[in-house]
């Protein structure tokens, strides 16, 4: 009897031992993920369409709704997905999966029309919906965790369940500062809140990620260097990091904090080191999607290092700010869903070979570092250009892969 054929989602060297895992947990998985990342990808456009329009006062709005709305229901629909494939076991109940997803929608949603309309009520509801939608991701990525078939991937899963308590963490002060319950530690609790959830929540995440999936990226087994322990012990690293830096801002020591920040970036390197070597031949099959994924971790090495450096310093950080959730964040994020969303469409390797040639954009990492450094140097026009010729490739190309048929192989 033949093998089934792998599923392009999954490290070459997971294969084997994926195969005695729970049957159908890829086709349910799948299923849940093409909902939230629709979901994730609704609330992405709408917020890069607010900065672009210039939408709420400042760039906090389509900030909080792009990586409230868009990037967390992304995380919570891929961290599920990836869970499930790479360990082998079963999918979450499908009610309990969409009532996270959709509650954590509802929430970012009524987060900023509460803020931004001045009805704290609806702001504090929004938060709160929030932090009960990570907390109850958590609960799902634990379950998970303790069916797992494959250990090997077990360390992904931790870093996931600990983004999601600093995130909860996060958000929780956030709401205390939104709703104005810590007037005379504000300062210093806003850079907690911040600290907690883009370098907690959403980079233990991708940390988490990066050493299983960029060898996905490029059809490649894993670093012989991605052992276990070593993932371990350097997602280990990047949570304490974390929590240093919190700390640092929280008793206004600008040097501990700094420090945090510091070894974070040494953390980060390390996960580089994890990453596979590619081959030619691979770097040129993933092409556009690779350039992207490595331009996003170097953006986010060095705006890490421009936020410790501003920290010692004193200085305003909006500009790090923005740069980093665009080049940095939005950038991997993309990049990952032009390969993920070939995947999720399914119908044969034909029809993924012409997803993939739909997705492979090279005006995505071009828009995308423009737009990073026209925020980074504060050139207005420039960023709102380069976002918007990000967004129609990103749209055109969605289009095309939704509409498309299997006599579209062609392509």
């Amino acid at each position: 009897m033949t093998r089934p054929t792998p599923l392009p989602s999954e490290p070459l060297n997971s294969r084997a031992a994926s195969a005695r895992g729970a049957p159908g947990r890829v086709v349910e998985v799948h299923t849940q993920t093409r909902s939230g990342l629709t979901i994730a990808a609704a609330l992405a456009v709408t917020a890069v369409v607010a900065g672009i329009m210039h939408v709420g006062a400042g760039w906090w709005l389509p900030l909080h709704l792009f990586v409230v709305g868009g990037l967390l229901s992304a995380i919570s629909a891929v961290t599920q997905m990836l869970a499930v494939t790479w360990s082998a076991a079963p999918a979450s109940p499908p009610v309990l999966a969409s009532a996270q997803r959709w509650v954590l929608a509802a929430g970012a949603i009524a987060l900023v029309v509460g803020r931004e309309t001045e009805q704290t009520w609806m702001f504090v509801a929004g938060g709160a919906s929030v932090v009960v939608a990570m907390l109850g991701l958590a609960s799902m990525l634990i379950r998970i965790r303790r069916q797992a078939v494959t250990p090997r991937f077990v360390p992904a899963i931790e870093a996931y369940v600990a983004a999601t308590v600093a995130g909860a963490a996060g958000m929780s002060i956030g709401i205390l500062l939104g709703a104005g319950r810590a007037v005379d530690s504000a300062v210093e609790l806003r850079d907690v809140h911040l600290v907690l959830n883009v370098f907690g929540l959403i980079g233990l995440v991708i940390a988490g990620t990066l050493p299983f999936f960029a060898a996905t990226q490029v059809r490649s087994k894993m670093s012989p260097r991605a052992t276990p322990t070593a993932m371990r012990v350097t997602f280990a690293a990047l949570a304490v990091a974390v929590v240093v830096a919190a700390i640092g801002h929280l008793i206004e020591r600008p040097g501990v904090a700094a420090g945090g920040l510091i070894t974070y970036v040494l953390g980060l390197l390390a996960i580089a080191r994890l990453l596979p070597i590619y081959a030619h031949s691979r770097m040129r099959w993933a092409g556009p999607r690779l350039v992207q994924l490595v331009a996003g971790l170097v953006w986010w090495v060095a705006m890490t290092v421009a936020l410790a450096v501003a920290t010692l310093r004193g200085t305003d950080d909006g500009a790090i700010l923005q740069a980093l959730v665009i080049g940095a964040f939005a950038q991997i994020l993309v990049a990952s869903l032009a390969y993920l969303g070939p995947v999720l469409r399914g119908g044969g390797h034909r029809h993924l070979t012409a997803g993939f040639a739909i997705t492979r954009s090279w005006v995505s990492p071009a828009a995308g570092n423009v737009a990073a450094l026209a925020a980074l140097v504060g050139h207005g026009p420039t960023l709102a250009v380069a976002l918007a010729i990000w967004l129609t490739d990103i749209a055109i190309r969605a289009g095309r892969l939704l509409t498309a048929t299997r006599s579209d192989d062609h392509v």
